[in-house]
């Protein structure tokens, strides 16, 4: 995850790459995306919304409606599956396969989606 914010008091120990054992008292710990990478995903996925509407591919509707819930999704990422998520974006990848026009964005949506579901 990108972010890790921490509120209050903090009288524990803070790792990084292994286990914490100690205990945090007084203090609050959020964490996930960052709102830069989570917008970042938004963005891309409205254009890749956008650009299958002016392309009129197969399945467009199919295609459009998954994006529409994808965005969803990474505006509230804290309250989805991630693999529900993830099994989405594949069904588009996979709708979308053979289209050269989108390969670039479908690589950087996919690591944006890597970045916050994966």
């Amino acid at each position: 995850m990108d972010k890790v914010e921490i509120t209050g008091t903090n009288n524990g120990p803070i790792v990084t790459g292994g286990t914490n054992s100690g205990s945090i008292s007084g203090g609050t710990i959020h964490h996930g995306p960052s709102d830069q990478v989570t917008g970042e995903l938004i963005a891309l996925l409205t254009l890749l919304r956008v650009e299958v509407g002016k392309a009129g591919v197969a399945k467009q509707e199919v295609i459009e409606d998954n994006l529409a819930d994808l965005t969803t999704d990474a505006r509230n990422p804290d309250e989805v599956i991630p693999a529900v998520v993830v099994s989405r974006w594949e069904k588009v990848k996979s709708l979308l396969s053979g289209t050269a026009q989108f390969t670039e964005l479908i690589a950087k949506i996919s690591e944006h989606v890597s970045k916050v579901f994966g």
